[in-house]
C-alpha cells in the first residue's frame, strides 16, 4: 500500500494562476479544482514554495474545494519584492489583494510563516476576513533564536547551491531529525535556479 495519497486520473492538472498586485509585484499560485466551490488559501512557510502544499490541494480538490496555493512574494515563481520589503506585513497585504480577487470568502490554511500571515491577515480585519483559518507549526510568539538559526543557514547558502544533490545535504544537515530528501523533483519545486546555474 503506497504511503503517499494516489493521485485521482480523473482530477484535472492545477491551473496555474498570476496574480498582478502592481506593474512590479506578481503572486503566482495553483488552482486545483472547480473555482466556483467553495475555496481553501494555502500559505506555505518561508523559504518553501506553493509545492508544499500539492498533495493536500490535491486531496482537497478531491474533496470538492477550490485549493489556491500561493508562492508568497520572494519565494518560487512570484515576483521578488521591487522595493525590497519582505515584512509580515507586506505579505499580508499580498494575501488580501488576492483574496479580494477570489470569487468567495476563503478559508485559510497557513504553514509556519504563512500561518503567522494569515493570523495577522485575520486579526487585522473588522469582520472575517477567511470562512475559516487553520494554522499548522504556527507559534503564538517568534523565538529569536529559532529566527537566528533559520538566518543562519540562508546567510549560509546565500550563493545558491550547485545542484539538488548539495542542496539535499544542506537541508539534511539543517534538519537531521527528518528523513534526508530523496526525491529531487520535489526539492527542485522549492528552489529557483538563476542565471549563473546556482
Amino acid at each position: 500500500m503506497p504511503d503517499r495519497p494516489v493521485a485521482d486520473p480523473g482530477l484535472p492538472a492545477p491551473e496555474r494562476l498570476r496574480f498582478s498586485l502592481n506593474p512590479f509585484l506578481t503572486i503566482a499560485g495553483e488552482g486545483w479544482g472547480d473555482p466556483t466551490a467553495p475555496a481553501v488559501v494555502l500559505l506555505h512557510g518561508g523559504g518553501q514554495t506553493r509545492h508544499s502544499w500539492g498533495d493536500t490541494a490535491h486531496l482537497l480538490a478531491q474533496r470538492g474545494w477550490y485549493a489556491v496555493a500561493l508562492d508568497a512574494r520572494g519565494h518560487g515563481e512570484s515576483s521578488w519584492s521591487p522595493d525590497g520589503q519582505y515584512r509580515v506585513e507586506d505579505l499580508v497585504d499580498d494575501l488580501k489583494e488576492v483574496v479580494a480577487r477570489l470569487a468567495a470568502k476563503p478559508a485559510l490554511v497557513g504553514a509556519s510563516l504563512g500561518g503567522i500571515t494569515a493570523l495577522l491577515a485575520e486579526g487585522e480585519s473588522p469582520v472575517p476576513f477567511g470562512s475559516a483559518l487553520v494554522l499548522v507549526d504556527t507559534a503564538p510568539r517568534v523565538e529569536p533564536k529559532g529566527i537566528e538559526r533559520i538566518f543562519a543557514f540562508m546567510s549560509q547558502h546565500a550563493a545558491g547551491f550547485a545542484d539538488l544533490e548539495e542542496a539535499a545535504a544542506a537541508v539534511a544537515a539543517y534538519l537531521p531529525h527528518r528523513p534526508r530528501p530523496s526525491d529531487g523533483r520535489r526539492l527542485a519545486k522549492n528552489l529557483r535556479r538563476e542565471t549563473d546555474g546556482r
